[in-house]
């Protein structure tokens, strides 16, 4: 998944998650406060018709058996001209009245007026059910005659067009027994401590005649209903546009950073591929921008730092190869030395043998050098030295090997070269020794070279056909001096 897409998903999730937030606990909150409204509503309601009944009859015993309290509820509206609407002809649950939905009228004319009902704020029964009420100047502590004790937790019969009401109201006497359960007690009860802690007294002169507290849960009304699906409307549009609004901003942000970390991807591959100095755009002065100077400045010393270790590194070699051409050449003559050319003889022995190739092998000693040195002096003996070693080296071919192999001598390996050949080269060396113009080194001075020349590779190693030479050497010291000795 690419950086852009994580980007626009995550503004979209942030965006999708607070406005879910928000809008859940605006949701929650006006329904509980509503909630705690009209229940509050109802109850204080409930408690003023309950206080006028009570305060008109002195006691529900006595109201009793005079006027039922949705009656009395019915004409009290009546008298302050609040009466509701009649109901909807459709079948429709009422789901509160007008005001709140706390207030349950009375049926309508011509329907029969039930009694108090169990608790419920629209008191009074169905038709056909006997009145709660106790008979005249008698309390009745348990159900009316005929009637089954409710169960705990049955609840009140629903009210007239099926819908249920939205609180139910326990009552009960000074005493705390039971006088409307609510569906939840039985007449006659104690009430028990955790439902005394939220009854309400309701006075009649100085004295408590009852006590009320409220029972259920919130059903809205049809008019509460509409206020809450808006709610919901809005909570969906709400979320649908942070929903685009997230997707645009993800991809005009991301647009915008992928951009500018694709000038830092771009830029890594190239210093991954040799080039280190690289600079990319710096744009604002956010972290991607700071991201950007630092790499800037990195690749810079970065660059810095890998030429000079280039440069450090040629020079390196440059003196490890003077090193090794220190190691394997002799200082005065520039000719390489015994240990290189043993190296190198080796090799080529070899190769000679396994291709079956002809190789010759020389070595040749300076006449009389012990008394140039002891008669000219040694400064002379190394002029002698060095200008040998010169004609040698510029008479021989690249294959060619020549060392000064140690004092006045020098050896040669003639690859690829029969024994007239070498012998005729070690022929021309010698006369080109001897015919050069010594006296401008000293006016009595002259030099000539004798040499011994050997080519058969049945001698077995380089070393072996070199000591064969040095002893043709020999023999052309004994013949006279000057001259090459070969076979």
């Amino acid at each position: 998944m690419s950086l852009r897409t994580k980007f626009m998903l995550a503004l979209l999730l942030t965006g999708l998650a607070a406005v879910a937030m928000v809008g859940g606990l605006a949701y929650v909150g006006m329904t509980k406060k509503v909630d705690v409204i009209r229940r509050q509503h109802a109850a204080d309601t409930f408690y003023e018709g309950m206080s006028a009944y009570l305060q008109k009859y002195g006691s529900w015993q006595a109201a009793g058996g005079q006027d039922a309290f949705d009656e009395f509820m019915h004409s009290r509206r009546d008298a302050q001209g609040s009466r509701p609407p009649p109901p909807e002809q459709d079948g429709e649950d009422r789901q509160g009245p007008p005001q709140g939905g706390e207030d349950h009228p009375g049926p309508r004319q011509g329907e029969d007026r039930p009694g108090p009902p169990q608790g419920e704020y629209r008191p009074g029964p169905r038709q056909g059910e006997d009145r709660p009420g106790p008979p005249q100047g008698e309390e009745r502590s348990g159900p009316p005659q005929g009637e089954e004790p409710a169960r705990r937790d049955d609840r009140p019969p629903p009210r007239r067009g099926g819908g249920e009401p939205p609180y139910h109201f326990i009552v009960a006497d000074q005493d705390y027994r039971v006088l409307l359960g609510a569906g939840v007690y039985r007449r006659g009860e104690l009430l028990p401590d955790s439902a005394r802690k939220d009854a309400r007294a309701v006075m009649v002169g100085d004295r408590v005649a009852a006590y009320i507290s409220p029972e259920g849960v919130f059903t809205p009304s049809k008019q509460e209903m509409q206020y809450i699906e808006a709610m919901r409307e809005a909570l969906l549009a709400g979320v649908t546009g942070a929903a685009a609004l997230a997707v645009l901003l993800g991809v005009l942000l991301s647009r915008g950073l992928s951009r500018k970390l694709s000038h830092l991807t771009d830029a890594v591959r190239a210093m991954h591929g040799g080039s280190l100095l690289q600079r990319v755009p710096v744009e604002g002065k956010d972290e991607v921008a700071a991201l950007a100077s630092a790499f800037n400045d990195m690749s810079e010393q970065l660059a810095h730092s890998h030429e000079e270790l280039k440069a450090t590194h040629q020079t390196i070699l440059a003196q490890a190869e003077q090193m090794r051409e220190l190691s394997v050449r002799d200082a005065l003559t520039k000719l390489h030395n015994r240990r290189h050319f043993d190296e190198h003889a080796t090799t080529l022995f070899s190769h000679a043998v396994r291709h079956k190739r002809p190789l010759s092998m020389v070595i040749g000693d300076i006449d009389f050098f012990k008394r140039i040195n002891d008669q000219f002096s040694h400064a002379t003996g190394d002029a002698v030295l060095r200008q040998v070693g010169e004609i040698l080296r510029s008479h021989m071919r690249l294959s060619d090997l020549v060392a000064r192999y140690g004092g006045e001598e020098f050896v040669i390996a003639f690859p690829e070269t029969e024994l007239p050949q070498a012998a005729a080269l070690c022929d021309k060396l010698r006369n080109l020794i001897e015919g050069f113009p010594w006296h401008e080194v000293h006016p009595d001075l002259k030099v000539t070279m004798s040499m011994g020349v050997y080519a058969d590779l049945a001698a077995g190693t380089a070393e072996a056909m070199l000591q064969k030479a040095d002893a043709l050497l020999y023999r052309a010291k004994q013949t006279g001096r000057n001259r090459v000795c070969f076979a």
